[in-house]
């Protein structure tokens, strides 16, 4: 069965959902933050917010989002995007992060998406 073009767009925009959650998945239990509250549209504590940017970060790093896309899946504007991006990058100087920032990346890449999307 050969797929339209619009059939392929909605596939993809699928799959891209399916990163976003899961590496907001990731993100959410590696940090010890609800994932209901990653995904909340308020700033929420500090804990959250950080959260929020690694995983922003990691989905713009690991799966080549652009930011505008990082936006719109986290229900945020692109210069937040851009804010987060930023700011874990500057973080990453410390070796500490930057090494548990490598495993978290590792650990988004290397997790298959749950189940076929057809």
């Amino acid at each position: 069965m050969r797929l339209t073009r619009v059939d392929r767009r909605v596939r993809r925009e699928l799959e891209r959902a399916a990163q976003v959650a899961l590496t907001q998945e990731t993100i959410a239990r590696a940090l010890s933050v609800p994932v209901a509250e990653l995904r909340a549209p308020t700033r929420r504590r500090a804990p959250v917010a950080f959260a929020r940017q690694v995983a922003m970060y990691l989905t713009h790093v690991a799966f080549g989002f652009s930011l505008s896309a990082v936006g719109r899946h986290f229900g945020r504007d692109r210069t937040t995007a851009a804010h987060a991006c930023r700011y874990i990058e500057d973080r990453r100087d410390d070796p500490k992060f930057d090494l548990m920032l490598d495993r978290l990346e590792r650990a988004v890449r290397a997790k298959p998406l749950s189940g076929n999307i057809q």
